[in-house]
């Protein structure tokens, strides 16, 4: 069993270094100076992030905005209707300062 998994492992690494060569190529970077690799890399990366971070922190409030348009009528889902119901304290509408 455990030379089964030895070999589902190794097939899995090679696959990943398959797929970085892949990457490298479809980019250009492999012909890249290893600085140049880094830098491109980083850049990418960063990119990335600050792409995912906006959709997590933004879309969400996009999605409700469409909705209200689309169907003006569901008050169920704006965001006054869900301090009221059942987040009075994440709403800021506390008795208490947050930060004491």
């Amino acid at each position: 069993m455990f030379q089964k998994l030895a070999e589902e492992y190794e097939k899995f690494k090679r696959y990943v270094k398959w797929l970085y060569v892949l990457y490298e190529l479809n980019t250009q970077i492999a012909i890249c100076e290893p600085w140049e690799k880094v830098f491109c890399h980083v850049l990418l990366g960063s990119c990335l992030s600050l792409i995912l971070y906006a959709s997590y922190a933004f879309v969400p409030g996009y999605c409700l905005t469409l909705v209200k348009l689309l169907w003006p009528a569901s008050d169920v889902l704006s965001p006054t209707n869900a301090c009221n119901i059942n987040a009075d304290v994440m709403c800021g509408n506390e008795s208490e300062p947050f930060l004491t």
